[in-house]
């Protein structure tokens, strides 16, 4: 854990071979190694789904979960067989996703269970490191990928999960490591500590609550937007917005969020293709 900027991506990058080390060690089942790229981490067994998301989403669920390492028969690609695994490996995560289906058109949370499946195609993957992977997740797929999770640990894969969402963190670690300011600040185990402990930790002060309350009184309408419609994207959405307020536009997913947005700049409406694309990747 730790705030924007700790430090605790770039560490993650150490041990995967993205980034040399200027100083320590890492050991491995007791061995000190050495990366020197993020395909000597691959052979070691270590493996790094970054926050975001690297597929290919014109290409198969199978393709993106055994690139670079397709089965072959002769010079030929093995499909029955790249399927057949791809399955397997997907049935080992308790994810109901169709081998042969284009990555692109999944939801965001399977995208991200299709990341996990491809760390988990070479099989002697030890230690699987999760970089914010609910960033841009639904509270439905959030749970399906902590019980994910869960199931990996069962199987006696060691997991880093990175996040500054304490919530997350209380509900998936037994034990904590926080940074601050590119410094371990403790470490601590779940069951033996307090979320007050791990934000004092993270800010390096006592907190005396997470949500202060704030009492700000804002001016006049400097935005007014009435009865604001764009063909079937979406119709009559009405809002105002004074001087130093914040109005924030919720909705799910492909709800018309951005569309709106875009309208306000004078922007015209994402092409079909794009729009379905972004609902599965942002």
């Amino acid at each position: 854990m730790g705030e924007n900027g700790a430090g605790k991506s770039t560490l993650m990058k150490i041990l995967g071979g993205d980034t040399p080390r200027d100083g320590g060690e890492i050991t491995l089942d007791g061995e000190v190694v050495t990366f020197h790229s993020p395909r000597d981490a691959e052979n070691a067994g270590v493996r790094i789904i970054y926050q975001e998301l690297n597929s290919a989403p014109d290409l198969s669920v199978a393709e993106n979960v055994l690139m670079g390492h397709l089965p072959r028969r002769g010079p030929i690609i093995d499909w029955p067989e790249a399927h057949r695994r791809t399955t397997e490996i997907l049935a080992t995560l308790q994810a109901d996703i169709d081998s042969r289906e284009p990555v692109g058109r999944l939801s965001v949370g399977k995208q991200q269970l299709v990341e996990i499946a491809k760390a988990l195609s070479h099989r002697q993957t030890r230690v699987l490191v999760m970089d914010e992977p609910t960033a841009a997740l639904t509270s439905r797929e959030v749970h399906l990928l902590f019980e994910t999770i869960a199931h990996l640990r069962a199987q006696g894969v060691a997991i880093v999960y990175i996040s500054h969402r304490l919530d997350e963190v209380e509900q998936v670690a037994q034990r904590v490591t926080v940074l601050r300011d590119g410094i371990a600040a403790g470490a601590v185990a779940m069951q033996d500590t307090s979320r007050a402990e791990i934000v004092r930790l993270m800010v390096g002060r006592d907190v005396e609550t997470l949500y202060p309350a704030r009492n700000g009184v804002p001016g006049e309408v400097v935005l007014e937007v009435s009865g604001l419609s764009r063909g079937h994207h979406f119709q009559d959405v009405d809002f105002s917005v004074r001087a130093g307020e914040i109005v924030g536009l919720y909705g799910l997913l492909g709800a018309g969020q951005m569309e709106v947005v875009r309208a306000l700049f004078g922007s015209p409406p994402l092409p079909l293709r794009e729009k379905f694309e972004s609902r599965g990747t942002r």
